[in-house]
């Protein structure tokens, strides 16, 4: 019995002990980080203690899509994953990521940076996880990072055509266009809130209010030769919400898009900014076989699963692409198809800006989460998501 007690201890011992670390892992079988190689670096969030690890295996797949896009290059995840009754080691065992280093404390923002600025050559960062307007959740306790100055220090570290996807909630507002300034990259991020979408066996993905029962893949074969389970990380994505945000910081009723919209917040020369994002796209997994050099056909098809949403209606993904044809055919670009106000929106920013009320100092001080809303005004002429299909299609033309 005395043994059975201290088993107990030690097993929820090494439990606090693994919540209380944040890992760097690669996809490679050999424990290494090699710090001058082409790296590819991808940041699950926090499930805070209390959700699964759907941000986890989100970023896995997009990390397999660039191990298969580039083999000569490094793919390495770095998260505090904070799975519900999972340590941060067993995250990554089940998804056979290999553990390189494990460091104690708190996945700030500013260690964030510190271990991001080790790599020299960075290709792309992409994170997936919980966010605001102000910043992506690293941990589930003071531990985020926002679009502040201390990340500028990673701005000499990318290669040409490197880029940076912030999925998650409303990032496009603050966090997206604060990035690209002090990065000097193209960088995405949401106007709306972020849902998870699931793999179904015609090759599409589906939020979960959308899903068909029974129709669900059992392994994703529609990106990877060599079919990928979904027990095994192979069938989870994210992408905005087609409607406005309404959750915890509050009621966004005046407006929203349905696409992670690029930021360019600098001086983009000779086409780079979209020959990023439409690099960005090769490794978006879609309902195609991943590959570095598809059809101009093939891709544009990846760009209007990227802009569009499925829904139990399957007219709603079809009206979406067939408007944007038709807004580019005839010429003025004036298509949405968020449902209410479709921001306006440019490479700089969007002329929209979040407003909440704040908690009195006796109280703390910050923000009162409910009371968030944009200030913005109608946009009578939307435009915004024609021409981001355009700017793809023209990064396209100069891979």
């Amino acid at each position: 019995m005395d043994q059975n007690i201290q088993s107990l201890e030690n097993s929820s011992l090494q439990k606090a002990w693994g919540q209380r670390t944040y890992l760097l892992g690669t996809l490679s079988p050999a424990p290494v980080i090699d710090y001058a190689r082409n790296t590819h670096i991808v940041i699950p969030g926090s499930a805070v203690d209390k959700e699964s690890d759907q941000f986890f295996q989100s970023a896995y797949l997009r990390a397999k899509m660039y191990q298969k896009l580039y083999p000569a290059h490094q793919v390495v995840i770095l998260s505090q994953p904070e799975v519900v009754r999972a340590d941060n080691r067993e995250v990554y065992a089940n998804y056979n990521v290999t553990i390189v280093e494990e460091k104690e404390g708190k996945l700030t923002g500013s260690k964030l940076i510190d271990e991001l600025n080790k790599f020299q050559r960075i290709e792309s960062i992409d994170f997936y996880g919980h966010s605001s307007p102000w910043a992506i959740k690293l941990g589930k306790k003071d531990a985020a990072m926002g679009a502040d100055s201390y990340v500028s220090k990673l701005k000499d570290n990318f290669v040409d055509g490197a880029y940076a996807t912030m999925n998650g909630c409303n990032g496009g507002f603050q966090i997206a266009p604060g990035l690209s300034k002090y990065w000097n990259i193209p960088v995405s991020g949401a106007l709306t809130g972020s849902l998870f979408e699931r793999l179904q066996v015609d090759g599409k993905w589906y939020k979960k209010a959308d899903r068909t029962d029974g129709k669900w893949a059992k392994e994703n074969d529609f990106n990877f030769l060599d079919p990928i389970h979904c027990y095994d990380g192979g069938c989870w994505r994210m992408k905005p919400q087609r409607n406005n945000y309404s959750s915890y910081w509050g009621y966004f009723k005046e407006g929203g898009l349905s696409f992670y919209k690029f930021f360019c917040n600098y001086d983009s020369k000779n086409g780079s900014c979209e020959k990023a994002m439409a690099k960005s796209l090769l490794s978006f997994p879609a309902s195609q076989k991943v590959t570095a050099k598809p059809s101009r056909k093939v891709f544009e098809e990846i760009v209007f699963d990227y802009l569009c949403s499925t829904a139990k209606d399957p007219n709603y993904f079809s009206s979406c692409v067939q408007g944007i044809k038709n807004a580019v055919a005839k010429g003025d670009l004036v298509y949405k198809a968020h449902p209410g106000n479709a921001l306006d929106c440019d490479f700089k920013s969007c002329k929209a800006k979040v407003v909440c009320s704040y908690k009195s100092r006796f109280f703390g001080g910050g923000i009162k989460a409910g009371t968030c809303r944009l200030n913005t005004k109608e946009n009578k002429k939307p435009t915004t998501l024609s021409k981001e299909y355009l700017s793809f299609m023209k990064g396209f033309d100069l891979l």
